[in-house]
């Protein structure tokens, strides 16, 4: 359709048509601005006559009946004009209402369904985590496990190191208990063929002690030469008793020999110094070496074995120290 002045294709924005005589115009070929024209709204347009209609309007020299009849022609057509001008801007409306909730529609759809693979992701790696914080939980319950197994083992390892302790205190009792009745001299000269009952009579002898080799003695003898031991070293005798009185007796006049040395007994040229004691368990003698160790280190006069048993005392009137264990060793200071 083209504008009745211009002859120009006419766009639905920019036209704008006569009542009167129906013909339809761009807005600014009949001398209407852009913005009178937005200000005419849809029902005056309906009633929107064009410059020349009105003039003859004006001059009409119609009858008053005729123009009366004329003019309710032209307001019924006005009416028609103006229900279908408004059911046409309803549709506009309409459309563009329905064309904005597609467009909302879709922008929903696809909003969602970013939020639904979101959820999805977050979904997945809250399960990921999940997973991760129970198998953590699984560790730290067999760690737990594995502890109190390592707390059992603990509590076990305690108990047997008592055990051993135990044992190893009544394995030197009775290892010394054994040799209770045994007196260990050290000195001792050693050659072949030598006759130790002669010696031990000898030292008995030299000490003012009678002694009955057939009710006394138990056996005389020297003992095992170790493997790291020198051999120019002479070896211990080894003296069992018969009975323990009876060894406390000839031990107490044997220590009344004041340094006594090898020629003393018999043994010409040798100025070997005797030494006789308790014949000590491997513990004890441990015991012993230790303690004289640390009374020369501290200075205690008095380091001797009484009974089996090692004692040290720092000066004549010092209380006597027993050590009977590693422990005990402390009290020297």
């Amino acid at each position: 359709m083209d504008c009745k002045h211009c002859s120009e294709i006419l766009k639905p924005e920019e036209t704008i048509k006569c009542t009167a005589c129906q013909s339809i115009s761009h807005y600014s070929c009949i001398g209407i601005n852009e913005s009178e024209f937005k200000k005419i709204l849809p029902m005056n347009k309906a009633k929107w006559k064009c410059p020349a209609c009105k003039i003859s309007k004006k001059n009409n020299t119609i009858s008053p009946k005729l123009n009366t009849m004329s003019e309710k022609v032209n307001n019924n057509q006005a009416q028609i004009i103006d229900v279908k001008s408004l059911i046409a801007h309803f549709d506009d409306r309409f459309n563009s209402l329905h064309s904005t909730m597609e467009s909302f529609k879709s922008f929903i759809t696809e909003e969602f369904k970013k939020l639904s693979e979101s959820v999805t992701f977050w979904s997945t790696k809250i399960n990921s985590i999940e997973s991760s914080i129970t198998s953590i939980f699984d560790q730290i319950n067999y760690l737990d496990k594995e502890v109190a197994k390592i707390d059992n083992f603990g509590t076990e390892l305690e108990e047997l190191k008592l055990k051993f302790k135990e044992l190893s205190e009544s394995s030197n009792r009775n290892e010394q208990w054994v040799r209770r009745s045994n007196i260990q001299i050290n000195g001792i000269p050693q050659k072949k063929g030598e006759n130790l009952v002669h010696i031990i009579k000898t030292l008995a002898e030299k000490s003012g002690y009678s002694i009955n080799f057939g009710t006394d003695v138990d056996f005389v003898t020297r003992v095992a030469v170790r493997n790291d031991s020198s051999a120019n070293k002479s070896r211990p005798v080894i003296l069992k008793m018969q009975a323990r009185y009876k060894k406390d007796d000839f031990l107490s006049s044997l220590r009344k020999l004041k340094n006594l040395k090898a020629s003393d007994i018999g043994f010409s040229g040798s100025n070997n110094p005797i030494y006789i004691n308790d014949h000590l368990s491997t513990y004890n003698k441990a015991l012993l070496n230790e303690a004289r160790r640390k009374c020369k280190e501290k200075c205690y006069q008095f380091c001797w074995v009484r009974n089996c048993t090692v004692m040290v005392r720092k000066t004549n009137n010092s209380p006597v120290i027993h050590i009977t264990s590693k422990g005990s060793l402390n009290k020297i200071l």
